[in-house]
């Protein structure tokens, strides 16, 4: 019998319950629109965003597609520097998580400055005088309420701002690993052309210890002028050089694989002709090139901007000794109801812990940028005396020494083929000669590998080809 009673009285008052559940709702609706509107325009917005965006938007054109639809050179075809960094930047892991690293962190500015979300409720008392009078009186047991929590003035603000350092110390980053990825692909590309040119070094050493072996062969056959012991010698020579050049080409295998796992290629692809390009040093003085990197290298940038990340974070552990504020808005018993209410930041000894905590993590990344600002300009000292180191090589080797040696080898070469001369001075001239060759092929790598450590800590492009 309860039962029908209750259907009967529901039946009966809907119309009733309709009219006036209305404005209820109405008024509820009208809150969530507001609560809405307040959410979405009254989210600060930091000085920077905009520019930081469009800077990873321009940055991460090499990224719109799939690695796999990606037009990448073809470096069976040609290997040459551009070509292989350019693939470096296209196809390499690594830069590429760095690059997403920066988007997340700049999607996380609107979510620190936002509100939350507000809180709707509703609650509906059975008692026994609410059954009885279900239909006449149900509209004025239904209460609902809308709360909003509002965080005192500054908070936000500086969360947003807190998050923008973050995500500008992530874009500096994305460019640190850019150069890291530069040094690493330049260095192994460096380290892969030294080999080729001790290949061709070598190579050609073969080919003139064959010649002087046919030479002493013939002289100790046809003239009997020399002895058995220095075609020994020989022999032993040609046996180093070709047990030298499959050490190489052992060398090539290993030194391929490192150079394709830069670029995220398959260990055992091929590559195209290797090639040392024309580099020069910069003219600028060690004076002028440390105000370069301090001014642009990317971990220095990164650490500026960790600084003022974390001189956020003290402000606004500072801000916690404020109040925030609830306000909410709603109905109860069909009469309009409103509330607010604020948070008491009683405990103060949570938050003083809070602001020495921000005050020693800010101080401790002041001491990483010290220490990371000497550590640089050691690098920018290195790398610039290995290329001054590399250069005088090559200017003293190639240009001066180079040439007198082979002319003294041309003579005694001359002189041996005519009868005369002596096998071991030629032998101990060769090898002189294969030192030279040796040492000015490994320099003119060597320039290549201090010029791109001179670029990691400069922070800075100093050849058009190394512009991904």
């Amino acid at each position: 019998m309860l039962f029908y009673f209750l259907v009967l009285n529901l039946c009966s008052g809907m119309i009733t319950i309709m009219l006036n559940i209305k404005h209820i709702f109405f008024a509820l609706l009208l809150l969530a629109t507001l609560g809405f509107a307040a959410c979405r325009f009254v989210t600060p917005s930091p000085l920077g965003e905009k520019a930081e965006r469009e800077k990873a938007v321009q940055a991460g054109a090499p990224f719109a597609q799939p690695v796999e639809k990606r037009a990448l050179p073809d470096l069976a075809t040609s290997a040459s520097l551009p070509a292989v960094l350019e693939y470096a930047f296209n196809a390499n892991g690594t830069i590429e998580a760095a690059y997403r690293e920066w988007r997340g962190a700049l999607e996380r500015v609107p979510q620190a400055g936002a509100l939350s979300d507000p809180k709707i409720s509703f609650d509906f008392l059975f008692s026994n005088q609410n059954i009885k009078s279900f239909s006449q009186t149900f509209y004025k047991t239904i209460n609902g309420m809308l709360e909003q929590d509002f965080e005192n003035y500054g908070k936000r603000e500086a969360k947003a701002q807190q998050a923008l350092l973050d995500a500008q110390a992530a874009g500096e980053r994305f460019r640190g690993e850019k150069y890291k990825l530069q040094k690493r692909v330049a260095q192994a590309y460096a380290a892969l052309a030294l080999n080729n040119a001790l290949l061709d070094i070598n190579a050609k050493n073969l080919n003139l210890l064959r010649r002087m072996d046919e030479t002493a062969s013939h002289r100790y056959h046809a003239m009997e002028q020399n002895s058995l012991v220095d075609l020994r010698k020989l022999e032993g020579e040609i046996l180093k050089a070709e047990s030298d050049r499959r050490a190489l080409k052992i060398s090539s295998a290993t030194l391929s694989a490192d150079l394709n796992a830069a670029l995220n290629r398959t260990a055992t692809a091929a590559w195209g002709a290797v090639a040392l390009p024309e580099i020069v040093r910069p003219a600028d003085t060690e004076a002028a090139l440390f105000e370069r990197a301090v001014q642009h290298n990317p971990e220095l940038a990164a650490l500026k901007k960790e600084i003022e990340s974390r001189g956020a974070a003290q402000t606004l552990a500072e801000l916690q000794k404020r109040p925030d504020y609830n306000v909410g808005i709603g109905v109860e018993e069909g009469y309009p109801k409103l509330s607010a209410g604020m948070t008491l930041p009683i405990y103060r000894e949570k938050i003083r812990a809070g602001i020495a905590e921000a005050l020693a993590m800010r101080q401790a990344s002041e001491a990483k940028f010290r220490a990371a600002h000497f550590d640089v300009q050691g690098r920018v000292v290195i790398a610039l005396s290995g290329l001054r180191d590399s250069e005088r090589v090559i200017a003293d080797y190639r240009e001066r020494i180079l040439p007198k040696t082979r002319e003294m080898i041309d003579a005694q070469m001359s002189a041996y083929a005519s009868g005369g001369g002596d096998l071991i001075d030629i032998l101990d001239a060769q090898r002189l000669l294969l030192d030279f060759q040796t040492l000015i092929a490994r320099a003119e790598s060597d320039r290549l590998r201090y010029l791109a450590d001179l670029e990691e800590a400069l922070g800075e492009d100093l050849f058009d080809f190394h512009t991904p």
